[in-house]
């Protein structure tokens, strides 16, 4: 079975795919953990077919940081 739509592909949970023991939060989301910090950057550069070495760039990052104590 394939879903070449994201709004079409089931989530984990909805799939019967439990991680975890503890019950999801509110918005099922890393950001319901309190003081949680979410980053993401995307980088996109150039037009075009692939040089390798040239580009052009695709490329994305996420972090996420507990709090501070």
């Amino acid at each position: 079975m394939t879903f070449d739509n994201p709004q079409l592909r089931p989530r984990a949970r909805e799939a019967g795919i439990v991680i975890g023991d503890l019950p999801t939060g509110a918005l099922n989301a890393i950001t319901d953990v309190p003081g949680i910090r979410v980053g993401h950057v995307s980088l996109i550069e150039g037009d075009g077919p692939l040089h390798i070495g040239q580009g052009p760039v695709r490329t994305s990052i996420t972090a996420s940081r507990r709090p501070l104590r």
